[in-house]
This record gives C-alpha cells, structure tokens and sequence, in this order.
C-alpha cells in the first residue's frame, strides 16, 4: 500500500515539473528534492533470542526458528521488512533504515529467496544433528551495546562466535 502511494505521489511530482517546465515557469537550473520517509518497520518480537547459524556461501549469520529475515554481518542485524532493509545493532531495534548503496556485500549480491533457501538448508542440517552440529553458530543478542557479552557460547558447545561473524568450527 505505501509503494503504490510512493508511486503515485512520484509520478505527480515528476508530472507537476514536466508541466512547470514546459510553461517556462520553472528555470531549467531549479533542483527538485523529495524526501520521502519510510519509518520504522513493525518492532521485531521474538519470544527468546534467536539462534543465528552461519551461511557458507553469502558469508554470514541469519536467524533460524523466527518468522523475519534477520541477517547477522559485520556486527550488525540487518532485517528485511517490505523492500526495504533495515540495520541494528541487536535483534530486537532499534530498526534504521540501510540505504541499498550501504548494504553488506554478502545481502546485496543474493536475492532473498536464494537466502532463505541457503538458511532452510543449513536450518535442516542444525535441527538434525542436534548437539553435534558443526556448523559455526551464536544466540543472538537483543542489544550488542554490551561488548562484554556479545556472542557468548550459551551452550553450543564452544561452536558460537564473538558476535561479529567470527565463529569457531
């Protein structure tokens, strides 16, 4: 609904210029700028700290057993909501929003559908192996402004990671 009203309200800007400048009232040296918020996306609930399993192939983290998209790289949460990416420093938000230019590496170069087949592939392999999966892996943290506590093992069994995408094997 607020991609459709973006839309319109893009193409009635763009359309109110075009007739400004075609009647000569607007010089061809005026700049136009639009700012359009996206706010916040809905607040992330989680009823206990996600475990965050590590992805081979993109190179990163993501929430498994949660119904977001919630990615780890870097020392930060990335969440995808809509279109639109949003980064934080622990799971729960604060969301900002990440312009597409600012985004890791390892989210931009997959699509989100290749991502989440990567994390159901690595999820089945985690939930069958149990307490012997080998796979790097950390519970994630609701803020990561506590440095001290970042990553813990929580009992993983020494396979979690400092809390910035460096897990042990």
């Amino acid at each position: 609904m607020a991609a459709k009203a973006f839309r319109v309200l893009a193409v009635g800007s763009c359309a109110f210029l075009l007739m400004m400048l075609a009647a000569g009232s607007v010089s061809a040296r005026t700049q136009v700028s639009i700012n359009v918020n996206i706010g916040p996306p809905p607040p992330v609930v989680v009823a206990a700290p996600p475990q965050m399993l590590y992805l081979p192939q993109p190179g990163l983290y993501v929430a498994v057993g949660v119904p977001y998209d919630i990615f780890f790289v870097g020392g930060r949460y990335y969440y995808l909501h809509g279109d639109h990416w949003f980064w934080a420093s622990g799971y729960g938000g604060p969301w900002v929003v990440v312009p597409h230019n600012h985004m890791p590496p390892g989210l931009v170069k997959y699509k989100v559908v290749q991502l989440r087949e990567y994390r159901e592939r690595e999820y089945r392999v985690y939930r069958s192996q149990g307490d012997h999966f080998k796979g790097k892996q950390f519970v994630a943290k609701r803020d990561h402004d506590d440095d001290n506590d970042q990553g813990e093992d929580h009992g993983n069994h020494g396979k979690g990671n400092n809390g910035r995408g460096r897990g042990k094997k």
